[in-house]
């Protein structure tokens, strides 16, 4: 037999026989969800544009909508390695103004393989995809628009470096490219480490956790202008995320899991950009065999270094400074044997000392929604 010919037989049958002998599973999920959702681009509740004022009946969009969300999940075993896909088409679609509906799909490989009882290597390949056209007025990273492509890698190890204990450390790349918005173009290259350790310990019969991640990264953008006014423009902003965690268990059915976080951005080329951001959060789980409620607020200010705060009469002699208070609910009923009762509740408020009415930026906005729906499991 010639060589070539072994060459492809192999090729052939070992991913035959790696299938034959792994352990498979699929699941998928169906969601539509009706409700109704307010302030959908994070509007301030006035601006003033050459000379003339406009409030909440002019710039803030609401509007009832419907949601339709699958998820597909597939996992295949073999031996000490592990595959899994995923892959979460979304739709939402607002009723009173159809042409500010948007969708978006999220997909990702993960791969893990045993090296011992206690190490794996970590790999995953993800990409997002939103298709939003809209201004958003949250300004938190640069004025953009909603709709991006987002394409990220990672890869790492994960050990125990205690008895009870789980930690890894993983490199991550990122490139986000947004989509282009009037004259402006943006995108961004990102590198940086992260580091997670939880550790576990039994008080009777109940287990408890505490832990912390701590994640650094470099995020390089580039901005791309088609106007001979505006010049192409670059940022080079380092950030530091830090959160220490306890997962405490009340009952069987009730857990609740307080959180201090910490989050810095870097202005390298500036030095005007870079805020300190940080608070507490609570999050708080109930399940049993019937019904699942996940539920989290948080209260966090975020400081900016440098950009100083104006009122109507100006710079008023401070650095801007955010409040933002979030609270989410999702919750689950089992109402038959795959087919369940689901429900959602967001709202985000964000107060400022940027209260400048001939600015949309920076300014503070309120933006919640609540919807029920059913959910499929197939």
């Amino acid at each position: 037999m010639k060589k070539e010919h072994l060459i492809c037989i192999l090729i052939f049958f070992i991913p035959l026989c790696i299938f034959a002998q792994s352990e498979q599973k699929h699941r998928f999920d169906i969601e539509v969800q009706g409700g109704y959702e307010f302030n959908y681009f994070k509007s301030p509740a006035e601006v003033r544009q050459n000379g003339i004022i406009f409030n909440a009946d002019s710039l803030i969009a609401s509007s009832s909508y419907q949601d339709v969300k699958a998820d597909y999940d597939y996992r295949i075993k073999w031996g000490t390695n592990r595959l899994r896909f995923s892959a979460t088409p979304f739709l939402r679609h607002f009723n009173e103004a159809p042409s500010d509906s948007y969708w978006s799909f999220d997909g990702s490989a993960k791969y893990d393989t045993k090296l011992s009882r206690t190490t794996k290597i970590l790999a995953e390949l993800s990409l997002k995809r939103m298709n939003r056209e809209g201004l958003d007025g949250a300004q938190d990273v640069l004025i953009n628009p909603l709709g991006y492509t987002k394409y990220s890698a990672s890869g790492g190890i994960e050990f125990a470096a205690l008895k009870r204990n789980k930690s890894a450390i993983e490199g991550f790349y990122n490139f986000k490219n947004f989509d282009a918005f009037g004259v402006q173009d943006l995108q961004y290259n990102e590198f940086g480490i992260k580091l997670k350790s939880v550790q576990s310990f039994y008080v009777g019969k109940r287990k408890h956790s505490y832990g912390g991640t701590i994640t650094a990264s470099k995020r390089l953008y580039t901005t791309f202008n088609a106007s001979n006014i505006d010049s192409e423009g670059k940022r080079d902003w380092d950030y530091l995320k830090a959160s220490l965690f306890y997962e405490l268990p009340f009952s069987k059915e009730i857990e609740v899991k307080p959180s201090l976080i910490y989050y810095q951005r870097i202005d390298n080329l500036l030095d005007r950009s870079g805020f300190t951001q940080y608070g507490p959060s609570l999050a708080i789980r109930y399940a049993n065999k019937k019904t699942k409620i996940r539920g989290k607020i948080s209260y966090l200010t975020r400081d900016y270094k440098t950009l100083q705060a104006r009122d109507n009469n100006g710079v008023i002699g401070e650095p801007i400074q955010y409040t933002y208070a979030d609270f989410t609910i999702n919750a689950e009923h089992r109402i038959l044997k795959n087919v369940y009762a689901t429900a959602s509740l967001y709202s985000r408020v964000r107060n400022t000392n940027f209260t400048d009415i001939d600015a949309r930026s920076f300014r503070g906005y309120r933006n919640q929604y609540m919807g029920i729906g059913i959910r499929w499991q197939l």
